[in-house]
């Protein structure tokens, strides 16, 4: 598909530059393309032919306004003396600055380094009107314009992104009901310190792989910076909603630490800490974790009939109505005339019916409640139905080890910090395996005499290089996070979430009354439509002030 886009670039270059034509025609012709081979092929093959067009288009200007930089520059006396100057004061500053930030050991005077945007803006760029800033003698044809105005908001939202703000979205429901599936976030990396990128060579605003295809990697191993991260405001700390690069990600083979999946989970144990899971309670250094206000846990039950009660199919409905209407994630087992059974959410039911025929309800549902929903829907249907807890089975950390740990209890385990050194044994070392070999590069390996070698010398001990920490989520029965996987790397943090600007509620659709249905967007969680709709009353006041004024005279 990338040739297809790339033969498309070059048919509309030549008709444009040699034949004259408008980009106008050219540009409804692309548009046509791309809606009939959606018709014919899919919508996926329609969205790999527009991605690969526009990463192409906008390639194409960054080697244009490159080549017309180095031009100038070679062409014109003024232009190299200019980027000798320029370039020349950049240099005297980094290297001062770092000599100011080694002497002093100052760290959060990295963040200096940005200030070298300023001089390249004043020398090149003139985006900022400098008072003492002649305009440009030369002029510009808006093609051009146009260009370098995209050029520029590609490299600003580019480095906010990657050093100050990043939006996020909530995919899951493992941090329910902290943070709701539907939520768009806003991530901070300025607080605990951005993370200067470990892969510099990537197509801007995409994380993993392309848009539209299945596995094209947005970026390049070519070049691995290692673990650099800017001085922040704070540090982790416990009961922080953390975003995190998830540390066991295996969509691929050796990927970048800073490539990996995004995820959001909150941390309850930070490093230095010992931490257990009694009876669902967590316990940090011998102290039970105490819960504040904004920290709401959900678990799992089961809800099926009792064994001597019939349930018609009126109260069933009602159930899952109930359900739909009190936003609670539930999963029904459905079962269909020729024998298909299957566990699926309510709001899969209508899809399912249109591929197996009509389903009905076996009584069994899966629910994730809070303390106070689960005495409230027990109540409610407790003439009819049992309920019971029910932890998540799952291959528990360390998976080496067969322990009696479960999901609700678990542990003692210590969580690394840097500077610790770890003694190993053959009881410990399955903790620390993944520490030692995967995040902090190192060769392992453990004898069939449990003789342990760390880089091909033989060791009871390691020194750890990084910081750790246990990241778990609130959906406790319904989150693979640190009981799962073990420890988060300190290089894997991404940012901290400080607020959300739209939310949305899926699950409004499947709701009876139009009021309900209303409820798609959160509009309490969705201060962007109110800040849009004020912004639209104030224009159309200001509209209104101007007709009457106009009227008047």
């Amino acid at each position: 598909m990338f040739f297809i886009s790339l033969i498309t670039y070059f048919i509309a270059i030549y008709l444009i530059y040699f034949k004259n034509i408008v980009w106008k025609p050219i540009l409804t012709a692309i548009a046509t393309i791309i809606l009939i081979s959606s018709a014919i092929f899919s919508i996926e093959i329609a969205k790999q032919y527009a991605i690969f067009l526009i990463i192409i288009y906008l390639t194409s200007i960054f080697i244009k306004l490159t080549a017309r930089f180095i031009w100038q520059i070679v062409k014109s006396i003024d232009h190299r003396r200019k980027f000798i100057t320029c370039f020349l004061y950049l240099l005297l500053y980094c290297l001062a600055l770092f000599l100011i930030i080694n002497t002093t050991k100052q760290e959060w005077l990295n963040w200096f380094y940005f200030l070298i945007y300023f001089p390249l803006d004043y020398y090149y760029f003139q985006f900022i009107p400098w008072p003492d800033q002649k305009e440009k003698q030369e002029k510009i044809s808006k093609q051009d314009e146009w260009e370098e105005g995209i050029t520029f908001a590609i490299i600003a939202a580019t480095l906010i992104h990657v050093f100050f703000l990043q939006p996020f979205t909530i995919p899951t429901s493992s941090m329910e009901k902290s943070m709701l599936v539907g939520d768009f976030l806003i991530v901070s990396k300025v607080n605990y310190g951005a993370n200067i990128p470990n892969t510099p060579l990537f197509l801007p605003f995409m994380h993993q792989k392309i848009p539209g295809t299945k596995n094209t990697p947005s970026y390049s191993k070519l070049i691995q910076l290692g673990y650099n991260r800017l001085p922040g405001f704070q540090s982790v700390q416990n009961n922080d909603i953390v975003v995190f690069n998830f540390p066991v990600d295996t969509l691929r083979e050796s990927i970048p630490f800073d490539k990996k999946m995004n995820y959001v989970k909150r941390c309850v144990g930070v490093a230095g800490d010992s931490l257990m899971i009694i009876e669902k309670d967590i316990y940090i250094n011998g102290e039970k974790l105490i819960n504040t206000e904004n920290i709401i846990t959900q678990f799992q039950y089961i809800i099926q009939p009792k064994d001597s009660v019939y349930v018609g199919s009126n109260v069933m409905s009602s159930l899952e109505q109930l359900l739909i209407e009190n936003d609670i994630e539930t999963y029904a087992q459905y079962s269909s005339q020729q024998g298909y059974s299957k566990l699926m959410k309510l709001n899969e039911k209508r899809k399912n019916e249109r591929k197996y025929g009509p389903l009905k309800n076996t009584g069994f549902f899966i629910v994730f409640l809070t303390d106070d929903e689960k005495r409230i829907i027990e109540k409610t249907v407790s003439k009819w139905f049992v309920f019971s807890e029910q932890e998540f089975d799952k291959n528990l950390f360390p998976k080496t080890l067969i322990k009696d740990w479960t999901a609700n209890n678990y542990g003692p385990i210590y969580i690394p910090k840097k500077g610790d050194i770890l003694a190993l044994n053959k009881e410990n070392i399955h903790f620390y395996k993944k520490i030692i070999e995967d995040y902090e590069n190192n060769k392992l390996e453990i004898s069939h005499n449990d003789v342990i070698t760390i880089n091909e010398q033989t060791t009871t001990s390691y020194e750890v290089k990084m910081n750790y920490y246990w990241m778990m989520g609130d959906n406790r029965h319904n989150s693979e996070d640190s009981r799962v996987w073990g420890f988060v790397p300190e290089n894997h943090i991404v940012g901290k979430p400080i607020f959300t600007w739209l939310s949305i509620n899926f699950n409004a659709i499947n709701k009876k009354s139009f009021i309900d249905k209303m409820g798609f967007i959160r509009w309490e969680r969705s201060p962007i439509i109110w800040i849009l709709f004020t912004i639209f009353i104030i224009n159309r006041g200001k509209r209104f002030l101007k007709s009457k004024q106009a009227a008047s005279k």
